[in-house]
């Protein structure tokens, strides 16, 4: 596979089969599709902000915890926020929770560090809400797909 200098970088918390097999088909999705992308995959906990600013955009898959973010996703952010906060403005993010509850706590948390970085939601974030669902699969990589095109045709 041929790829372009365009880069994403996926920041993914995926402690469960299930929330692994959202990861797993955002990357297979983005691969599969002769996109001139590299995908490239990373544990919040593993993530630096130097990989963050040589990217093109974003993906965050994070769960609810506690009716908040994941605390490896917050962890994340606390590293990299200042490093980030006048270096990457204007990135294009897209983000979806694996959330057992509502996701609205782990939604208003991640909306207001992305505003302060102003980071640029080029995708609404999808909330995946309650028990399991194949369909979750899907959902997940449509939007993965939208936001790789949109990278690769420099639309975001």
């Amino acid at each position: 596979m041929e790829y372009t200098d365009k880069k994403i970088i996926f920041i993914s918390h995926s402690p469960s089969k299930n929330t692994k097999a959202l990861s797993d088909i955002v990357v297979k999705t983005v691969n599969s599709k002769n996109l001139k992308i590299n995908i490239e995959v990373f544990s919040p906990l593993k993530i630096s902000s130097e990989s963050i600013k040589k990217s093109n955009g974003v993906i965050i898959g994070t769960t609810e915890n506690f009716g908040y973010m994941a605390g490896a996703t917050k962890d994340f952010f606390d590293r990299c926020y200042n490093e980030l906060l006048d270096n990457s403005q204007g990135l294009p993010v897209f983000y979806y929770i694996r959330a057992g509850l509502d996701g609205e706590g782990t939604l208003r948390a991640i909306d207001k560090i992305l505003l302060g970085l102003k980071w640029r939601q080029v995708l609404k974030p999808i909330v995946l809400k309650g028990n399991w669902n194949n369909d979750f699969k899907n959902i997940v990589a449509e939007a993965a797909l939208n936001f790789a095109i949109g990278i690769e045709e420099g639309i975001y």
